[in-house]
């Protein structure tokens, strides 16, 4: 006697058949194998792993059987910002987002954003020509399953996208505050391809003649959302954002500073970068307010550095990638003399199972572990050192951070290695601010001193608090306070910020990192 189990999964109203291979015993004991049937829809994924560089005939022995895809589409001909003759479908599996280009022709209008479809690709041609594409696609090819399904976008940053393309082509993202290069004319439109700078990676906004906003101004730094698709030889950057819409493209020019915000607005005073257990997400940073300010008026950013290693950063501040970590502070007010915290989401006070400290005043939280930073930063699970070379935090007024940018205030903690930190000659590196600690220009001399760690006799520059400990002082939840007198009416420091080491438990409490002796006071 023989028994047959069959397993049947529904998901978007397919259904895939499962193949289950049993192994069983007949009446003479001799063992019998048997094979469900092949799944006839392979992933997006595996169709774009098959292309090695030469043009791929899409055969049964090449799909594993397979001969159709499905996914939902994200291209949009309504409003003119899609190559001539493509739909791009997109599919979430495997707990990530891939996409492709279908090479449709003249039919390619007929379908529209977050229709599913599935797609036979028995026997058709896979091409790179700039971006990846199945050609030869055929109406009836293609079955339409339903309308209006939710599209999804990834946020990311450019440095991922050039450094992984495959991950990202043909799919919907969006890119955080790029600075526009060069800087635009008054009179300057869209229209065309231009260049959008972040952090120290490239890439490139592509707007055809037909878009519905293709005659809009360009602002100095924008947010875009839109279809990444490889650009073909020659242009100017090997990656392109498609937006769909005028919508798709948000105006996040810093705006001027008023007047009252003054020097010295917002000033580190504290920050837990070990708490017990695994960083990632617990990390946060705690800062005190000279000014009232409404972020959403006048926004502010937060950079952290994380420096292992001897490889130097290459835009100071705005390097991004695993060097530096981006928050955008952009909501909520604080009134003078409050303190706020930025950090990762899980706002506990010590690491996993410690004291919430949720009811504290918030401005920016980020999942670390699994987000990038507001415009730069890939995610990471420790945005701040525990030990070695020297990490920093960085307070900008704005969002929009170049290597020129200058801090409002800034601090460094760690070891005394600097192959990561400045260049040998002394031109390139983190940006301080004139405060307790640094000094942009020597007073005696005139001479710059712009930059961290510039060292010589006169050690220009160099200070940073020292780590908290040995192996045997990590991982168990230190927070670093930093105690100095601040006048409010000079913006100066009377007396400069001292570290105090507060070992916190699990049960810590908020009162013991926003009181005590050694916090920083402020004066008028």
């Amino acid at each position: 006697m023989k028994t047959i189990l069959n397993r049947i999964l529904k998901s978007s109203a397919l259904v895939l058949i499962v193949a289950t291979v049993g192994l069983f015993h007949s009446c003479d004991d001799k063992e019998k194998t048997y094979i469900g049937e092949l799944s006839p829809y392979i992933a997006l994924e595996d169709v774009r792993a098959l292309h090695k560089g030469q043009t791929v005939t899409l055969s049964s022995e090449q799909l594993s059987g397979a001969s159709q895809i499905y996914g939902t589409v994200i291209s949009d001909h309504r409003y003119g910002n899609v190559p001539e003759g493509i739909v791009v479908l997109q599919q979430y599996k495997r707990q990530r987002l891939r996409g492709i280009v279908l090479q449709l022709g003249s039919e390619a209008s007929s379908y529209l954003p977050g229709d599913s479809i599935v797609v036979n690709i028995s026997n058709k041609s896979l091409v790179r020509d700039g971006f990846l594409m199945i050609q030869n696609i055929k109406n009836e090819d293609i079955k339409k399953i339903s309308s209006d399904n939710r599209i999804n976008a990834l946020t990311t940053v450019a440095a991922n996208i050039n450094t992984n393309p495959e991950n990202y082509e043909s799919t919907m993202i969006k890119v955080v505050g790029g600075q526009m290069f060069p800087k635009p004319e008054a009179s300057e439109v869209f229209k065309g391809t231009k260049l959008m700078i972040q952090a120290t990676d490239t890439i490139g906004v592509a707007t055809l003649e037909g878009a519905d906003y293709a005659e809009m101004q360009v602002p100095r730094n924008i947010t875009a959302t839109g279809i990444m698709l490889g650009a073909k030889p020659g242009t100017a950057t090997k990656n392109l954002i498609y937006p769909r819409y005028k919508q798709d493209i948000v105006d996040v020019s810093d705006p001027d500073v008023p007047e009252y915000i003054g020097s010295t607005p917002i000033i580190i005073t504290g920050f837990c970068n070990d708490p017990s257990g695994g960083d990632g997400n617990y990390e946060y940073i705690q800062l005190m307010a000279n000014v009232d300010i409404d972020f959403k008026e006048v926004p502010f950013s937060l950079v952290t550095s994380n420096n292992a290693g001897k490889e130097l950063h290459t835009a100071g501040w705005a390097t991004g990638g695993g060097k530096t970590y981006k928050f955008n502070l952009t909501t909520g007010s604080v009134k003078k003399g409050e303190m706020f915290y930025v950090g990762g989401h899980r706002k506990l006070i010590n690491g996993a199972n410690s004291t919430s400290i949720a009811s504290a005043k918030w401005i920016r939280v980020i999942e670390t572990s699994k987000n990038p930073g507001d415009g730069f930063g890939n995610s990471n699970s420790n945005i701040l050192a525990n030990s070695g070379n020297a990490g920093g935090i960085a307070i900008f007024v704005g969002t929009n951070i170049s290597e020129q940018s200058v801090p409002v205030d800034v601090l460094f903690f760690g070891g005394l290695a600097t192959e990561s930190i400045i260049s040998s000659d002394k031109t390139h590196g983190y940006r301080i601010a004139n405060t307790d600690h640094y000094a942009q220009y020597n007073a005696a001399t005139g001479e710059l001193t712009p930059f961290f760690s510039m060292g010589g006799d006169a050690k220009i520059n160099d200070f940073r608090f020292e780590h908290h400990g040995g192996p045997t002082d990590t991982d168990i939840g230190y927070f670093f306070q930093l105690g100095g007198t601040f006048n409010t009416t000079t913006r100066k420091w009377d007396s400069p910020r001292e570290r105090t080491l507060i070992l916190l438990d699990k049960q810590s409490t908020i009162q013991q990192i926003e009181q005590g002796n050694g916090m920083t006071k402020q004066v008028n």
